[in-house]
This record gives structure tokens, sequence and C-alpha cells, in this order.
């Protein structure tokens, strides 16, 4: 740069970023320029002939003068000299720059080849793809197929699509078709295009089918055109959602845990770990029954607090209330309160007798789902339960409608009917509200014919029949499904305008719809029948409430155990001790009540002996409920105290005092 005549040089440092770059890359060029060239003169200066290494002879020889050598430094000279020209500089320099730029050129060419290759391979998977898809193609064509652009390819004018629509809309917008909502609130708005809301009569399948009988042959449509074009503001039904009931035990015992676990003295809050760190196996009955003699008496060990600080929690209770004439129980959530103490002797409690209840779920959803997945040719599961009883509803009725007797109720009893090929779901319908065990029988039993008629095997009849019972508040199933279903089914044409006043008329209306389910009717005589037939007073079979399977192969003897099991099907197993009845044995069996010398208030806190599997046992009385009791016992049986006389009692004795050990 030239400034007043003058060359002003400037420093790196005032150059910017690209030129100090492009300056330094300068002079790595001349440095690398230099350096090679002192390499190659230095290559030159060093190179020294194969004659200037030997060494003279050792013999000195006599040589005429004119034979005499030249001296060493003009025979050296002369080496170099030819025809009077000076000698040419060593090629080898030279020859490894070649080389070299020779394997640069090479290494190039090489990546350069590496890329087309690439390429090629690219092109050549292209290719196969789109042959394959010409293959395709070509195959479809053959089959007579019609290819994706064939089959999106818009069918007739716009003018025809617009009349298409317009017939559909026509459609369900009539008065039978759909039914238009009265209320100021039924509306509903797309693109700002407000509307009254109009509910459909029937389902779209069923409307489907009725438009493609009435209509002409040009406005034919698929079912998924005829719901694209169905407008907006129709739609089907909606139904309101029901709540289900928890378990009452695991409920208590939940509102328990999660007080606990939000103080912290409990790691966890899943029943399930807590009744597992108490016991030994959870799969195993007797630990689970709480008489392994191993984890019976094990507790959840817990730092309580020991200050006498007032706390509250909620359990769900039953109060009993009169009016007078009658006494009626209720369920409540109520609030009880305590010390931490009095908290958590009563979680121990509550989660000990939880334990066999938890294992009876359990175990009896297992074996239900290992049967239907096990079911043979000449075998079959009824599935069934009762339904809520449905109440009798009308499109328009008058305000009285609502009180007294005028809504009447239909029982609706569902069943679902496992066997190898498939399942198949039932439902009876009857307006006698009994739900006892001959009003079961009655709605069985056209269920039964209909099994054998439909399935070979069963022609001869039915020779070994097994009842099986869920926990208590744990049955819910298919037959639930299949209640909810036909409820819909009603409501849904009550809200297309029809009237179900009587159960006649509930059963009327399902068969003229169309389903999967068979529906029967049964009526009072088909109950009374059952009454008739059956005795009015029966051996009473003791623990009732306890037994979960019966098994009968005979008419009038059953065996009855705790819980179910299946492992030698179709014979009886041992498993689990099961008990023999014969109802044809007219023996009285003494009464399963405590003994007439005790007051049932007063055993609180007392020590028993309680009979389990003919044996006796020593336990300690927790709570009276009625007649029933809940004790905690040990899981060595006395049988040195056992009194024959007592057999048949559910308590043999009373003892105000610990026993002595020696009766242990």
């Amino acid at each position: 740069m030239k400034n007043d005549g003058k060359i002003v040089k400037k420093t790196i440092s005032q150059l910017s970023k690209a030129q100090q770059e492009k300056m330094r890359q300068q002079w790595r060029d001349y440095q690398k320029k230099h350096r090679e060239g002192t390499r190659i003169l230095d290559k030159i200066m060093n190179f020294t002939p194969e004659s200037m290494n030997s060494s003279a002879a050792d013999d000195p020889v006599d040589l005429p003068v004119e034979a005499q050598p030249n001296p060493p430094d003009q025979e050296y000279a002369n080496m170099f000299v030819q025809d009077g020209k000076q000698p040419q500089a060593s090629s080898t320099p030279e020859k490894e720059i070649r080389v070299k730029k020779r394997c640069r050129i090479l290494q190039k060419e090489k990546a350069y080849l590496r890329k087309e290759m690439l390429k090629l391979k690219r092109q050549l998977a292209a290719t196969k793809q789109t042959s394959e898809k010409l293959r395709k193609s070509l195959e479809r064509l053959k089959k007579g197929k019609k290819t994706v652009s064939e089959r999106n390819k818009p069918r007739g004018t716009k003018k025809l699509a617009l009349e298409r629509k317009e017939e559909v809309v026509k459609f369900l917008c009539r008065d039978e078709n759909s039914r238009l909502l009265p209320g100021k609130k039924d509306t509903i708005t797309k693109n700002k295009n407000k509307q009254q809301r109009r509910v459909l009569t029937k389902s779209l399948t069923e409307l489907h089918v009725q438009y493609n009988s009435e209509i002409k042959k040009p406005f034919l449509l698929s079912y998924r055109q005829f719901v694209r074009h169905c407008p907006f503001y129709v739609t089907p039904p909606k139904a309101s959602d029901r709540n289900t009931c928890a378990c009452l035990d695991h409920e208590n015992v939940k509102l328990l845990v999660d007080k606990l676990h939000q103080k912290g003295l409990l790691q966890t809050a899943r029943i399930s770990e807590l009744l597992t760190s108490i016991v030994c196996d959870p799969q195993s009955k007797d630990c689970m029954y709480r008489i392994c003699a191993k984890c019976c008496y094990n507790e959840i060990e817990v730092a309580v607090p020991q200050e006498e600080v007032p706390v509250t929690w909620q359990q769900w209770s039953r109060e009993t209330k009169s009016d007078g004439q009658k006494t009626f129980t209720n369920f409540a959530k109520t609030t009880q309160s305590g010390t931490w103490s009095n908290l958590f002797k009563l979680f121990s409690q509550k989660l000990d007798s939880l334990a066999k209840h938890h294992f009876n779920w359990l175990h009896q959803a297992k074996e239900f789902r290992a049967l239907k997945e096990t079911l043979t040719e000449d075998e079959v599961c009824l599935h069934v339960d009762f339904s809520e009883n449905f109440s009798c509803k009308l499109n328009s009725k008058v305000q009285s409608f609502h009180f007294g007797g005028s809504r009447k109720q239909a029982t609706v009893h569902t069943c679902v009917a496992y066997t190898a090929h498939g399942c198949q779901s039932y439902a009876t319908i009857s307006s006698s509200l009994r739900h006892d065990e001959r009003a079961i029988w009655a709605h069985i039993e056209p269920l039964l014919k209909d099994v054998r008629e439909s399935t070979v095997p069963f022609l001869s009849g039915i020779k070994r029949v097994t009842w099986n019972f869920a926990e208590k508040s744990h049955g819910k199933g298919a037959p639930d499904g299949v209640g909810g279903a036909v409820k819909r089914v009603a409501d849904s044409a009550v809200q297309g305008g029809a009237d179900v006043q009587t159960p006649e008329h509930l059963y009327k209306l399902l068969k003229e719809k169309e389903s999967s389910i068979k529906y029967y009717w049964i009526s009072d005589e088909d109950i009374k029948r059952y009454d008739e037939a059956l005795p009015d007073s029966v051996l009473a079979v003791k623990g009732t409430l306890k037994i979960h399977q019966v098994t009968t192969a005979q008419p009038g003897k059953i065996q009855h155990r705790e819980i179910s099991c299946f492992c030698s099907r179709p014979d009886i197993c041992q498993c689990h001790n099961p008990s023999e009845v014969d109802f044809q044995n007219t023996t009285k069996v003494p009464p399963t009540s405590l003994q007439a010398k005790e007051n049932p208030k007063d055993l609180n806190g007392k020590f028993v002996l309680v009979e389990y599997d003919g044996q006796p046992f020593v336990g300690q009385v927790l709570k009276v409920v009625g007649n029933e009791i809940e004790e905690k016992w040990m899981p060595v049986p006395v049988s040195s105290v056992y009194n024959s006389t007592n057999q048949g009692y559910d308590i043999s004795c009373v003892a105000h005092k610990p026993m002595d050990e020696k009766v242990f």
C-alpha cells in the first residue's frame, strides 16, 4: 500500500482474518518449497563415487612414467568430464517426486471409482425396486385386480356426487329415521353452521341396508360412503355412564394403607406387596389363609409414633337403622379417630383377614381362565350372572309416572357359553323379580336345551356338573357386558321413539332387533315348576358362604370345597380337602352355631377351641358380628383335648384363661 509516496507495511495482526489465513498459507507454501530445494541440494552435494571408497593396494607397484596414475584430485575431476561436458546431477530426487505425484493421482482415481461404484449400486437397487413394482402390477392385471390409481379414480361426475349426498341427507332426516331433539341446548355447530341435533332411531348399519333397498341404482353407496355423507347434526344416541362397585374389604384396607403411606410409615401403598411381605409364598393356600406354621404370626414392622397424637381415618361401615316397623342396613363412609397405635392395630387386623379374600379372588380367576382355555369337545362352560333389573321406560310420559309402582322392572339374566369352537351369548327376560336358586334353574333351563341341541356331544345329556363361584365383590365378567349390550339396545330404542312399558314389551323389542345374543322369555309358571319339583327343606350344608366349588356326578350327592380345582378333569380330584354331602341321607346335622351356654357378645378376647377340617385349634376371638365370629387361631392342632361329642360345632369350648402348656 502506498501512502505519500512511501510503502507502508502492515503486520499480520492488522489484517483481517481472511487475509491472515491467506498470508499464512503463502508462508507455508514458501517454506515447503524451500525445504524441498534444500533437501535436493544436500543430496547432490553428498554424492560420493564408489572409487573414492576403495582403498589403495597394500604392495606398491613400480610403473613407468607414462603409466603413472593421475593425482587423486585430477582423477576425481576427470570422472565428471566427458567430451568436455559437465556431469549431470543424480535423478534420484526427481524420481521420488514423480512417484509421490503418481500415488496421489492414483488415490484420487481410486476415490472417484469408489463413488461411481456406490452410485451404480444405488441405481441398481432402484431398478430392482421398480422392476418388482412392475411385476406386481402385471400380476394384478393378470388376476383382474385394479391398481391404486384406478381404485382412487373418482366415480361419476361432481353433479352425481352432490345428488348422492343430498339423497343421504334427505333419507336420514326423515322422522322415522331420526328424531329432532327439543332442548334448547341440543345444538351442534360446525364451521360456524349451527343446527339442531337429531338422534338416529336405528343403527347406521340398519339404515344403510334400508337406504340401498329403497334408493335407485345410480345412488347406491357403500357403508363407508354412506357414513361419510351423513350430516354432522345427525348423531347416534348417547348413553349415560355407570359407576361400578368397589370391593368393601379391599377398599377399607386401601383407605388405611393410604393414611399410613401418607405419614411415611409404609414404604409402599400396594396391597399385593404388603401381603407378600407377611407370607412365605403368596401362591400357597396355607400361607394366605394364615395357617402356615412359619408365617402365621408375621406382621409388617412399622415404627409407630409413640406420642399420643390424635389422627382420623375413613372406613366403609354398615349402619343399621329402624323406623319402628322395618329395620334396614345402609353402608356409609364414616370418619373414625384414634391414635397412631390404634390405626396400625386396625390395619394389621384388616390386612390379616384380607389375605384369604385376596387369595380366593386371584385363585378363582386363574382357574376360570385355565378352564375356558382347555375345554374339550364334550365340555361346555356357562358363565352366568344376574344383571341389574331394567326399569321400563317410555319415550314420553307424565310426571306421575315417576312415583309409586308405575315403573315396572324386568329381570335380566345373562350368560356366555364357552365351547371348544367359540362362545355364544344369551339373555333371559322375566317379569318375576326372584333371584333365588329355583329362579336361577328356570333361567338356565332354555340355555342347557340350546347347548345340547347345537352341539352334537351333548345330545346324550350332561353327565357331570360343577358349580364354581367367584369371590364376593369380584364377579365382574363377560355376562355384565352382555347385560350392558341388552340395556343399550333397549335405551336406544326408547330414545328413538319406542315405548318399553312392561317386561313383555322389552322381550319383544329385543327379539325384533338383529343381534348375536339369543333371547328367551321366562314366565312365572316356569319358576313355579321348580318350586314344586324341589322340596321345601333340604339338608343344610355347613359353611355355605365359604364354598367356591360344588361338583356332582350322580343325583343326590355333591362334593364341595373352599376353592376350585380342575387338575383331574373330568374326574374329581382330592385337592383342598373336598367334603361330600348326601342329600338322600336324612340324618339331621347339628346346627352350626355358638354354644347356647355362651352369649356371643361375651366372647370378645376369650380363648376358644375352633374345629377346622375335623381337628380342633386354639384361637382367640377378635370380633363378634351377629352369630359369626372373627378369630385368630394357632396352626397347631390340639388332638389331645379333642372331644368327639363336639363334632359339628364351630366352637368346641370356651376358656377364659390361656390353656396350660401341657395341652400343646
